[in-house]
């Protein structure tokens, strides 16, 4: 779902106006049509007040290890988001979900001061090199709406 305005929200099937002083806080997920590839979720968040990128993962960082068992992180980098529109971050980490090590990817991108777009690459078994040149593909195809 993009948020066009302070109360539009174009998604998929239609678009829709929001109440006053509502935010976006969509997640849209991706799944596979065959069993083991990895899924895809795009998410929405923000940013405290005074808080840079760098901060606002950090502080999820700290309650992913807090509240996932076995939380891992395994690499933190720069990335960039369609053709070098966005400078984020990406990170690889996994944890354990009902006894199975969950492998995740991120990408985290910061909007404007507030707003946070998170993309994020699961699978239950370590990403191959074919499913991380997926999901870079994906972060390549990223354009604005018009």
């Amino acid at each position: 779902m993009t948020t066009t305005s302070s109360s539009h929200c174009i998604f998929t099937e239609g678009r829709i106006t929001l109440p006053d002083s509502y935010r976006d806080r969509t997640v849209n997920a991706f799944t596979p049509s065959q069993e083991g590839e990895p899924a895809f979720t795009v998410s929405r968040d923000v940013l405290n007040d005074g808080e840079v990128l760098s901060g606002y993962i950090d502080r999820q960082l700290d309650l992913m290890t807090q509240h996932f068992k076995g939380w891992k992180t395994q690499a933190r980098e720069a990335i960039w988001l369609g053709n070098n529109i966005l400078e984020g971050e990406s990170l690889q980490a996994s944890y354990i979900r009902d006894g199975q090590r969950i492998w995740q990817q991120q990408a985290v991108f910061a909007l404007d001061s507030v707003q946070i777009l998170v993309f994020t690459l699961s699978k239950t078994a370590a990403p191959s090199a074919a499913d991380e040149s997926r999901f870079n593909a994906l972060l390549g195809s990223f354009t604005f709406n018009q």
